[in-house]
């Protein structure tokens, strides 16, 4: 199942991976806070076998209005890697990193993706904030608050989401390897001002109207119970009960 990290000591570099240190289930490491690093504990880590985090189905209205956020870092490059996905991999809503550096925004249409063209490489191994917004069921992205290219942008069907780390759980899915922190969804398009605001703060920063139809956000900083409260086996939902179990 993915570790989760916890504060701690051990300094990073936005230039290297950071120090690790295993407990148990638990990675533990420290982030600088900076515009370029998440403004987080610690993250979720997954390492390419299977391993994942299942929450309760969300349907993301990507033919109309809606948003997701994150950090992540990758750290091994497959074919393709998927961040957010749906465990029925016939479902095909997911957002997966390509080997080519791209990302795939699919909602459960199978042809319906749009293909994001992202201005520094995901293949370079760094921190990178990724932004998804549907407006009226048009895509468009961001990496680290800047704009990116995206074709075939229309989207004409939801997604349905209820997994972070791949998609599939009999091991034939794409699963991700590296980081993940900071995942949130809304109901709604955010604004391009409110990216570059968002990604410098985890749940506790958000200020004003970010969190205005806001339907989960995992920090993924810290381990939990499955119902949000101390414990072992699952992740926290800040902004609702959406709580998610690891795998």
């Amino acid at each position: 199942m993915p570790s989760l990290g916890l504060k701690n000591s051990v300094k990073s570099s936005v230039l290297s991976t950071p120090g690790i240190i295993r407990d148990g289930l638990v990675l533990k490491h420290d982030y600088i806070a900076s515009s370029v690093v998440p403004v987080s504990d610690g993250a979720a880590y997954f390492n390419n076998d299977n391993d994942n985090i299942q929450f309760s189905t969300i349907t993301l209205d990507s033919h109309g209005n809606g948003s997701v956020v994150f950090w992540a870092k990758r750290y091994e490059v497959s074919a393709s890697d998927t961040v957010i996905g749906n465990v029925a991999e016939s479902a095909e809503g997911q957002i997966r990193f390509q080997a080519d550096g791209t990302i795939d925004f699919e909602s459960d249409t199978n042809g319906d993706t749009a293909a994001v063209t992202l201005n520094v490489s995901g293949n370079n191994y760094d921190w990178h904030h990724y932004a998804f917004i549907c407006t009226s069921g048009t895509l468009s992205a961001y990496q680290d608050g800047v704009s990116c290219s995206v074709s075939s942008a229309g989207m004409s069907d939801d997604m349905t989401l209820n997994v972070m780390g791949g998609d599939g759980t009999d091991g034939t899915g794409s699963n991700y390897a590296g980081y993940l922190c900071n995942v949130g969804l809304w109901s709604r398009a955010i604004a391009d001002t409110e990216v570059k605001s968002i990604m410098n703060k985890n749940y506790a920063g958000l200020t004003g109207g970010e969190s205005f139809n806001l339907i989960s956000w995992w920090n993924l900083d810290t381990e939990t119970n499955t119902s949000g409260e101390a414990g072992t086996g699952g992740v926290k939902d800040s902004e609702g009960t959406n709580h998610g179990t690891l795998s």
